[in-house]
């Protein structure tokens, strides 16, 4: 049983690190947006979700070897899986943090970076309702709900400026 759930975990690791780095640019290419802006209450840097896969498919593999070619018992096994996967997950987030996010564009903050924007109405505005704006930055496109400060409608195509930013929404006026 124990060599099914190692199995399955490489299995499923590894297609999760192989569709991670195929998907990465797939948001540039298709115009749509995978994960998060990175805004919240904690301005942590996380574990990479590649780390996290190639921790997986690290522990399987190891605890697939160790089972049932070298004939461990199931917990020295599991610590054996767990210490590899562990040496090559952070390996993994050690390339992320310190060999890829250098390279990256410098962090992008959505309240500081965004007000006094132009960006485009890509949802009509009502009067008292939610519309949609997006705008490219340095980081790659940029979507935000959006109210209009004033309380007049704004038509999609239109161009707009940022006033302030209340959680994801944009508060916004027809640019002059």
């Amino acid at each position: 049983m124990l060599d099914l759930v190692y199995a399955a975990i490489v299995i499923i690791s590894f297609l999760f690190a192989f569709l991670s780095l195929i998907g990465a640019g797939l948001d540039q290419i298709f115009d749509f947006e995978i994960g998060s802006d990175g805004e919240g209450p904690f301005d942590l840097v996380g574990i990479s979700p590649f780390s996290a896969a190639v921790f997986g498919s690290a522990f399987g593999l190891t605890g697939l070897i160790t089972h049932l070619w070298l004939d461990m018992e199931a917990i020295p096994s599991i610590l054996w899986a767990t210490g590899v996967g562990i040496i090559f997950g952070g390996a993994a987030q050690a390339f992320f943090l310190y060999v890829l996010s250098p390279s990256k564009s410098s962090h992008f903050s959505l309240e500081k970076d965004s007000i006094g924007r132009e960006a485009e109405v890509t949802v009509a505005v009502p009067s008292k309702g939610l519309g949609q704006i997006s705008y490219t930055n340095v980081s790659g496109r940029v979507r935000l709900g959006a109210r209009s400060e004033s309380g007049e409608e704004i038509d999609t195509g239109e161009l707009v400026v940022i006033k302030r930013i209340v959680g994801r929404v944009a508060v916004v006026e027809l640019s002059e």
